[in-house]
């Protein structure tokens, strides 16, 4: 009876959100759904009263329901359970911008002479200030003439081009952030304010507080301008808002006259681990969540210690075993496969997991570690997504599986390239030959991927991208001829230094990437869940500017930070809050949070002042 009652307490938040989507009298919502709540099940049952109710009238004007995810994955979920619906578009908000702007070419070339331009006059200001010709200034001059040239090249551009994984690189490719940034700027007028209208009533947007503002302002003044027949839902909670794209105080900014259905219940998590997350929460808003009746107690520790990360596997390892105690659940004692280690940054992952040979070099160069760290780093995704899927179907025996990864990746395949081609048998066998001679080359040892990229460029069964051959080619890495200053040297050392790590790494980092890794980032994890939580804390090891734990600890002064909240502003606390909110919400069963900090007792203590943790909930390592 408890389970049922638990199921129905949210019904009136997607009784509201039907009324919202019935199209002869629409109204726009912001629906708060915070961690565990089932936010997709709503979702995905908004959408089936909707295209039951409204098919006839969408499919009668050509027009269609538009669903913005934030990741892939989710995108793939949300497809699944519509079952491929085409009356239905979900797609990721990159995207989904490219759909509205593409062939809109002169505008394109316009918005782009303004931004490159713009952009080259900060250069040229940098450069003008710069004290002599210093390490700054040489990136300064070579982003200013990257920049100049493209700009002179784009009165000959006939049409432009972007592809949302990155790995389509050509003359007029577009960046994900110009995307974006026209996509924002051409919705606010006509006619694409009026094509996104005509094709799209509906627009519903998942994890809306990440969404990027360029775009979600330009939806808003859609709404504004249309609200009587262009309906925009939100999804979201603003305490799970981890990326600084989105728009800040998402909640101020949403109309007044707009429906705001709240979702209570968390049906992911045991009791003690919902309340760990309201008293997280307490501090910001007044947003609780209810655990069901069915799943109490639950179990959260607190473990602190003041070693550094050399021997942190070992620490992470004696904590776990510490878990299996504790809970009585000897999972938690049989290896990192049988639980989630969530930590800061993707470095600490590449350490622990043993591909940092792969990922090092590139997250440690700037012009690449965006696209790395996006997904979109073309070389990469070549690797992972063309190479390694040959070589696993090769080395499994499964004859059907390899010659379908040949078919689908092997440029040899192309039904252009085969229709020009008389020896087409011939090409076919010259595929079937490189994938042969690759997997052979892993059979036995493991290469460095210098001897698999040279074996792929003399088979030419794959198009190798241009970045791995020139990496090749120029041999192993020479720090004497790093040039600090150019972008292209830089880039050609990284890529060096990794042609000389093993394959096995990119294996890997693929399985890290897939989330099939017993270890992910804080960021990471937004949306999923795991019974067996490690939360891993440690600033000094992160390196990074964005979030500060020892500032959410107690551990740093926070004067800047709370005087920034006070005005209604974001903060580094703020920041760092919203995702140990988030990374504690991640957990069904019990959670282990480990903080590396200099001053483990000050930790402690403010662990228990806040009442995140009881005493005997503490262990001090």
């Amino acid at each position: 009876m408890s389970e049922f009652s638990d199921g129905m307490v949210d019904d009136g938040v997607d009784e509201v959100i039907d009324r919202c989507l019935h199209l002869d009298a629409p109204q726009s919502f912001f629906m708060y759904a915070g961690a565990g709540s089932g936010k997709t099940r709503s979702l995905v049952e908004a959408l089936g009263k909707l295209r039951r109710r409204e098919r006839d009238r969408l499919v009668y004007r050509g027009q269609r329901i538009a669903v913005i995810t934030y990741t892939n994955a989710a995108r793939d979920e949300i497809l699944r359970r519509i079952e491929f619906d085409p009356l239905i578009d979900v797609s990721t908000i990159h995207s989904f911008a490219w759909r509205l702007i593409q062939g809109f070419d002169d505008e394109i070339r316009a918005w782009l002479k303004a931004s490159i331009a713009e952009s080259m006059a900060e250069l040229q200001d940098k450069m003008q200030r710069a004290r002599g010709i210093n390490k700054t200034f040489l990136k300064n001059r070579a982003d200013f003439e990257r920049k100049e040239k493209r700009l002179n090249a784009l009165d000959d551009m006939v049409s432009f081009h972007y592809s949302p994984s990155g790995t389509e690189l050509k003359r007029g490719s577009l960046t994900h952030q110009e995307v974006i940034g026209m996509a924002g700027a051409f919705l606010r007028m006509a006619p694409l304010r009026d094509v996104l209208v005509d094709l799209y009533p509906v627009v519903l947007i998942d994890e809306s507080q990440d969404t990027h503002a360029d775009v979600m302002e330009a939806l808003l003044a859609v709404q504004a301008h249309a609200g009587d027949r262009f309906v925009i839902g939100l999804l979201g909670d603003t305490m799970q808002r981890i990326y600084m794209q989105g728009i800040e105080k998402l909640e101020a900014v949403v109309p007044q006259d707009w429906a705001r259905p709240a979702k209570v219940m968390n049906h992911r998590s045991r009791e003690r681990i919902v309340r760990l997350v309201n008293t997280i929460r307490a501090e910001v808003d007044d947003q609780r969540q209810r655990a069901r009746q069915d799943k109490p107690g639950g179990d959260a520790r607190l473990f602190i210690t003041g070693y550094g990360a050399a021997k942190s596997l070992e620490l992470e390892e004696e904590v776990a075993h510490r878990m299996a105690e504790v809970t009585g659940d000897a999972e938690w004692g049989l290896g990192s496969q049988h639980r989630k280690t969530l930590v800061l940054e993707h470095r600490m992952a590449s350490r622990r997991l043993g591909f940092d040979e792969v990922f090092g070099p590139l997250y440690e160069t700037e012009t690449l570690k965006t696209s790395l760290l996006d997904g979109v780093l073309g070389p990469i995704n070549f690797l992972v997504d063309d190479v390694l899927p040959i070589v696993e179907a090769g080395l499994s025996g499964d004859d059907f599986a390899l010659v379908d990864c040949i078919r689908t990746r092997s440029p040899l395949f192309d039904g252009k390239a085969l229709a020009q081609r008389a020896d087409q048998l011939a090409a076919i066998r010259a595929a079937g030959e490189g994938a042969r001679r690759l997997t052979e080359l892993m059979r036995d040892h493991d290469p460095v991927l210098k001897e698999v990229i040279a074996g792929l460029r003399d088979s030419a069964f794959l198009e190798v991208p241009q970045a791995l051959l020139l990496a090749l080619n120029a041999g192993d890495p020479d720090d004497e001829a790093r040039a600090d200053g150019d972008r292209v040297a830089q880039e050609l050392y990284a890529w060096r230094r990794v042609m000389t790590a093993p394959f096995s790494q990119v294996r890997a980092m693929a399985l890290y990437a897939r989330g099939l890794s017993p270890f992910d980032t804080h960021q990471g994890v937004k949306g999923l869940e795991f019974p067996r939580v490690l939360v891993v804390i440690s600033d000094n090891e992160a390196n990074g500017f964005t979030f500060s734990y020892d500032k959410v600890l107690g551990v740093k002064a926070v004067d800047r930070d709370a005087e920034k909240e006070a005005g209604g502003g974001d903060s580094q606390r703020a920041q760092t809050r919203r995702l140990l909110y988030v990374t504690c919400s991640r957990a069904e069963e019990s959670l282990a949070i480990v903080i590396y900090a200099d001053d483990p007792a000050a930790v402690r203590a403010e662990a228990i002042r806040k009442k995140w943790f009881t005493d005997d909930e503490i262990v001090l390592l």
